[in-house]
């Protein structure tokens, strides 16, 4: 069971378009893109400078980054974003947000990937 209700972001979410998401890692330097993918999903094609740190290892890959250290999560189509979201919101991270509708959304924009 997901710690939220599907149908409502996490509290304190803040949720990118594609082309949003894309601005946000070419003009702020800091921003940290976690791909939370599964590791074949992810060598299938991912954003050039993402991290791969897979839902259930996420706050453990990240755990020692500071809190307010801008987080990106990306998943396939949002919904493993968001469970990854709630848990770091939980941990005390102030700056999450998840790419809305995932890898599916960022291929429909027609937006590279890196294999």
């Amino acid at each position: 069971m997901f710690p939220f209700d599907l149908f409502r972001h996490p509290k304190g979410l803040k949720e990118l378009s594609p082309a949003e998401l894309r601005q946000v890692a070419q003009q702020e330097k800091g921003v940290k893109i976690v791909d939370v993918r599964r590791p074949h999903e992810y060598q299938q094609g991912h954003i050039a400078g993402a991290v791969s740190a897979p839902l259930g290892t996420t706050a453990r890959s990240i755990r020692d980054w500071p809190r307010d250290t801008p987080v990106a999560l990306v998943c396939l189509s949002g919904h493993r974003s968001q469970a990854a979201a709630a848990e770091l919101l939980g941990m005390g991270f102030t700056n999450v947000s998840h790419l809305a509708g995932g890898m599916l959304a960022w291929h429909r924009a027609g937006l590279p990937m890196k294999r």
